[in-house]
């Protein structure tokens, strides 16, 4: 039996359309999505953050270089990239494979 290859996915979730965004890398984004209270602490919204936006990666330094990346640009253009492929800002945990 083969070891399972690992796998690293930078992600970003967001509640609305040009609100606030968490980006982050997890190694199992699926328990991620599922875990995400559905309030937090000093939020003024009791809605879940939605994952909007992930990219897969199978070496953790690429996963962490990436995120550093994001997170050092401008919100505008991180808004940007999600709106690129998705428009509609809905939440893709659906789409991830367990």
């Amino acid at each position: 039996m083969q070891a399972q290859e690992p796998h690293y996915f930078v992600y970003i979730f967001g509640d609305q359309p040009r609100q606030n965004v968490e980006i982050g890398v997890a190694g199992d984004l699926h328990q991620l999505t599922h875990s995400k209270p559905s309030d937090q602490p000093g939020k003024s919204t009791s809605t879940p953050p939605k994952l909007v936006y992930y990219e897969h990666y199978q070496a953790e330094d690429e996963a962490i270089t990436r995120e550093q990346q994001l997170k050092g640009e401008s919100k505008d253009s991180t808004i940007h990239l999600i709106e690129s492929m998705n428009p509609n800002w809905l939440d893709l945990s659906d789409t991830l494979d367990e």
